[in-house]
C-alpha cells in the first residue's frame, strides 16, 4: 500500500486508491520515496538506450531529461521555482510562504527552471558513456533521499495545511529506510568509495540548502522539498561528471 501511495504522489502513472490515503500512510510511504526514485531513474536509462539506437548522444541526454520531467508533472521543477520565487523576494517570512503559494511563476522562478534545466543536460553530457545509464538510475534515487532527510529533520513551515503538511508524522523509521536503501544503490551502482563520495556530496548540499530554508521561513514545505530534489539531482550529476 505504501508503495502504491508513493508511486501515485511522485509520479504521473496512473494508481487509484478506494479511499483517501491518511497523513500517516502518506508520510510511512516516504520511506520508499527512493525506490520511486530507482523505477523513475531506470526508465529514464532505458528511454536513454533506446533513443542512442536513432539519436545522437546530446539528444538521447535531452530525452531522458525531458522523460524525468514529464513522468514527475515536473512537480518538483514547480517546487524548486516556487521556492526560488518566494526565498528571492526580498519579503518577510509570511509574505514568502504566500509568493510560494501563488500558482503564478516569476521571473526569479523562469530563470531557476532554465538554469535547472541546462544544469542537467549539460552534467549528463560531461558523465562518462560508461556510467551515464548508472547516472540516470541513480541520481533520481539521491534526490528523493533528500526530500526524506529534509522532512524527517525540520518542521512544516507551511502557514496552512499543504501538499507538503505530512512531513509533521515523518520521522526516524523513514530516514532510517531511506538512507539504507539509498546507501544501499548508490554502493552496488557505484562501488564504496564512488558510492560514498556521490551520497557524501548530496547529503552536504542537502544538509545545506535544507538548514537555509529552515534559517529563512522556520522549517519546510511542499515546494522546498521539490526544490531540494532538484538540488540533489543536480549536486550527483555534478559529482557523477568529475569522475
Amino acid at each position: 500500500m505504501n508503495l502504491l501511495i508513493a508511486l501515485q504522489f511522485l509520479t504521473r502513472i496512473p494508481v487509484t486508491f478506494k479511499g483517501g490515503v491518511s497523513t500517516e500512510s502518506m508520510a510511512r510511504s516516504m520511506a520508499l520515496f527512493p525506490l520511486i526514485g530507482l523505477l523513475i531513474g531506470a526508465l529514464a536509462a532505458l528511454v536513454h538506450f533506446l533513443s542512442s539506437f536513432v539519436f545522437a548522444g546530446s539528444v538521447c541526454d535531452l530525452l531522458a531529461v525531458v522523460f524525468m520531467i514529464a513522468i514527475t508533472g515536473n512537480m518538483h521543477g514547480d517546487g524548486l521555482m516556487d521556492t526560488v520565487d518566494g526565498f528571492f523576494s526580498g519579503k518577510p517570512r509570511e509574505r514568502i510562504l504566500e509568493i510560494m503559494h501563488d500558482s503564478r511563476v516569476g521571473a526569479h522562478g523562469v530563470m531557476a527552471g532554465v538554469c535547472l534545466l541546462l544544469a542537467k543536460f549539460v552534467l549528463l553530457g560531461q558523465v562518462p558513456a560508461p556510467l551515464k545509464g548508472t547516472a540516470l538510475i541513480l541520481v533520481p534515487v539521491l534526490g528523493r533521499w533528500a526530500q526524506v532527510y529534509a522532512a524527517a529533520l525540520y518542521p512544516y513551515a507551511g502557514s496552512s495545511p499543504g501538499t507538503g503538511s505530512f512531513v509533521s508524522c515523518v520521522g526516524g523509521r523513514e530516514i532510517a529506510l531511506a538512507s539504507a536503501f539509498t546507501l544501499g544503490a548508490a554502493l552496488i551502482l557505484l562501488g564504496p568509495l564512488k558510492g560514498l563520495g556521490a551520497a557524501g556530496s548530496v547529503l552536504t548540499a542537502t544538509a545545506l540548502l535544507a538548514r537555509f530554508a529552515n534559517r529563512r521561513i522556520g522549517g519546510i514545505t511542499g515546494d522546498v522539498l521539490g526544490a531540494l530534489n532538484e538540488c540533489a539531482e543536480v549536486s550527483g550529476l555534478l559529482f557523477l561528471a568529475r569522475i
